[in-house]
């Protein structure tokens, strides 16, 4: 630093140093790799350069002979070291930032990314901006904009073909009756354009011709942001069917109507087969046209303290970070990091009665989660029990109706904010303490209201 505000001599003998500081390295760590006289006059100049530097007064034109001499040797003899190529020094950057990066947030600070709504309206996961033509959806300099604001990244599906779209339905039985949905499958997608990962697939029919749709995993096209203890309007049913009140009442209403195109068995892109029904849109497109056009907003980006609780316990109401891995009911999905509510904590006593979380035979509190479920405001709608039919395979579930629960030793109870939306400890039982991670001290990205302390 003000390096330009010392004089020649003194830059001079500041070279001189580094020069001999190197001269020592290649010394040192090649001495196998240089014959005998290599390493003789390496010795030679490294010894005169450092007689020039001691010499008093200095002689700036002996300092700068012995200078160009040791760098003209040390092309000569330097390998590796020198002359060091941009590209090394970037490579061995990038290798000491991975290094500190991996230790900073292994035990300090780890950021995490929120990618469903099952926290919401504490945090939100992915949400979506549908557009309902090309006039209407943003141009460039906009895109850009929230790009960088929020997150959002244009997914637009064109028409294959000219022709009626046709929407593949797959048809089964429930509990309640028969049950619909649209078939999906696992496909290769690559994150942030560049990044190799993994998708789901929805396929589409237009004039004959299949298109496979891709979008991020933990996104559902057809069931929307689950808002006010109701599902909320779906991106197909904005797009597609804007007077229906749901995507799924205007295909339930189609299928009665009869508009069916056919039957039969449909190959989805992993190679599976399924059993599907045709169901006519009503919609026409041309080759070309734009068929769906929406933003897909990223959902909230925190930072993780990993570092409280291994000095104080996890208390109720914290915001609580934690692996899936050894979670007997989840581990087969692989070890994911979730967000949720710690909500029990060892040898509480819990109960879900009137919509009310109960710990300890007292309402919960300790978060504006608890409060505001309990009381069901607004948008808050309150705490569900646990369902034996949206529990894992094999598993009774947890705080069912009219159960009282104790919370093992080294265990957590995880609830979610979002409890009519929200798939946690109650179907699928508690979090080990050897799978906490940490709790959410900041949300950092996107820039929106929420962004700041956690809550």
């Amino acid at each position: 630093m003000f390096g330009f505000l010392q004089s020649e001599n003194k830059k001079l003998r500041n070279a001189a140093k580094n020069w001999l500081y190197l001269g020592h390295k290649v010394y040192n760590f090649r001495k196998d790799e240089l014959s005998g006289a290599e390493i003789s006059e390496l010795a030679r100049r490294i010894d005169e350069l450092r007689a020039a530097v001691k010499t008093k007064p200095a002689d700036s034109g002996k300092l700068k002979l012995s200078i160009e001499a040791m760098e003209d040797y040390m092309r000569k003899v330097g390998g590796a070291f020198y002359p060091q190529s941009s590209l090394g020094e970037n490579v061995d950057f990038a290798l000491y930032f991975l290094i500190i990066y991996l230790g900073f947030t292994a035990f300090f600070i780890k950021p995490f990314k929120i990618p469903t709504n099952s926290m919401w309206p504490t945090y939100n996961g992915m949400t979506s901006e549908v557009w309902s033509g090309e006039s209407e959806a943003p141009g460039f300099a906009s895109r850009t904009a929230r790009l960088l604001t929020f997150g959002a990244i244009r997914y637009e599906m064109k028409a294959p073909a000219d022709g009626e779209l046709l929407i593949p339905v797959r048809m089964g039985r429930s509990s309640s009756g028969v049950a619909i949905d649209l078939p999906t499958a696992t496909v290769s997608k690559r994150h942030h354009l560049i990044v190799p990962g993994k998708g789901v697939g929805y396929t589409f029919e237009v004039g004959g011709k299949s298109v496979l749709f891709k979008v991020p995993r933990d996104f559902d096209l057809a069931r929307g942001m689950p808002m006010n203890g109701a599902q909320g309007e779906s991106i197909l049913g904005k797009a597609w069917f804007p007077d229906e009140s749901s995507f799924w009442e205007a295909i339930q209403k189609k299928i009665v109507d009869g508009q069916v195109a056919r039957r039969g068995r449909m190959t989805l892109p992993d190679g599976r087969s399924v059993d599907v029904a045709m169901v006519r849109s009503g919609l026409r497109f041309e080759k070309g046209d734009t068929m769906l056009s929406f933003d897909i907003h990223t959902g909230d980006q925190l930072f993780v303290d990993r570092m409280s609780y291994h000095f104080v316990r996890p208390k109720v109401g914290d915001g609580f970070v934690f692996r899936t891995g050894e979670i007997r009911n989840l581990s087969s999905s692989g070890d994911k990091y979730y967000i949720k509510r710690l909500a029990g904590t060892p040898g509480d006593t819990m109960e879900i009665e009137g919509e009310r979380l109960f710990v300890n035979g007292d309402l919960a509190t300790g978060s504006i989660a608890f409060t505001s479920n309990n009381s069901k405001e607004a948008p808050y709608d309150g705490y569900f029990n646990g369902d034996p039919r949206q529990t894992a395979p094999g598993f009774r579930g947890l705080l069912r109706v009219g159960e009282e629960i104790t919370v093992p030793e080294d265990a957590y109870v995880a609830l979610g904010d979002n409890s009519g939306h929200s798939y946690d400890s109650r179907g699928w039982g508690y979090v080990p303490e050897s799978m906490v991670v940490g709790r959410p001290v900041m949300i950092f990205y996107p820039f929106t209201k929420r962004f700041g302390l956690a809550k």
